[in-house]
């Protein structure tokens, strides 16, 4: 009795499978019937002497004078320093020419001096302007750029020395 209904539960499955199979390569066959694809027009392409396409691609130069490597990490290379917050204004000297002026900035947390004039670039920062109490930098943060005005501290009796 088993094994009869095995016997009728295996015709049972090949009646429903061989009609599936035969659909499935009915559509093979009608896919391969089909015409083919529409043809990418090609005019005006570039071809070699054996008929390949030429790729033209775009070429990247980085121009590494006075520029720091692009992929260096800013913190380990110590190049987005002096943080504008550890500068301090030691001195100023006015010039009759604006840009023949110097001031003098300590960066308070390396102890490191930098004489500047106007153009002078720095770290991130561009010297704008030197003024009788005032030094104007542009910092230049990620290709944002903004403006910034350090002071000189002067003591209350003038700051001159006899």
């Amino acid at each position: 009795m088993m094994h009869r209904r095995l016997l009728a539960f295996a015709a049972l499955t090949f009646a429903v499978a061989v009609p599936m199979l035969g659909g499935a390569q009915g559509g093979r066959r009608a896919a391969a019937d089909a015409p083919a694809r529409a043809a990418v027009p090609t005019d005006g392409v570039q071809r070699d002497s054996s008929g390949n396409v030429i790729f033209n691609r775009e070429v990247y130069s980085y121009p590494r004078a006075g520029r720091r490597d692009p992929f260096s990490s800013l913190i380990e290379t110590g190049d987005i320093r002096p943080m504008l917050q550890d500068l301090v204004v030691v001195a100023i000297t006015l010039a009759p020419n604006d840009r023949q002026s110097i001031a003098t900035l300590r960066d308070a947390s390396s102890e490191e001096i930098y004489r500047v004039r106007v153009g002078s670039v720095f770290g991130r920062m561009r010297v704008v302007a030197i003024r009788q109490r005032e030094v104007v930098l542009a910092i230049d943060e990620f290709g944002n750029t903004r403006q910034e005005t350090l002071s000189i501290n002067v003591p209350v009796g003038g700051g001159r020395t006899p």
